[in-house]
């Protein structure tokens, strides 16, 4: 495994950040959202609906939980490096509302406890 480009007080510091923690939130709210509107037989879907009914409400402490998971995500490391500064407030910046919602997207079915084989599993019982 490389290098982290930042250290972990550093990355501390940004999972700490306020200014980051409502973005954090409304990114979860709408990939919350998707998933409310995504079909039944998604991969993980009790799993993954489940989650998004408890992370809408309280919403601080659920992005708090997550916060930690999503700034050491490759796209939001890379984006708070590029800042080349260890502000947590310059770094907390640079993340761009489209990373910050990819990387609850990515992160959502681990929160939610689906196995990373689930897409794998419901293919191979189509095909």
């Amino acid at each position: 495994m490389p290098a982290l480009p930042l250290s972990l007080s550093t990355l501390c510091a940004l999972a700490c950040e306020t200014s980051l923690l409502p973005r954090v939130r409304m990114a979860i709210a709408v990939v919350a959202q998707e998933v409310f509107a995504e079909p039944q037989d998604t991969p993980g879907y009790p799993l993954r609906f489940n989650l998004a009914k408890t992370v809408l409400s309280p919403t601080e402490a659920q992005a708090a939980s997550m916060m930690v998971g999503l700034v050491v995500s490759p796209a939001l490391i890379a984006a708070a490096a590029a800042a080349g500064t260890e502000d947590p407030a310059v770094m907390a910046a640079a993340i761009t509302d489209e990373q910050l919602l990819a990387a609850v997207r990515v992160g959502w079915n681990p929160v939610a406890g689906v196995s990373p084989n689930a897409t794998v599993e419901v293919q191979q019982a189509t095909t």
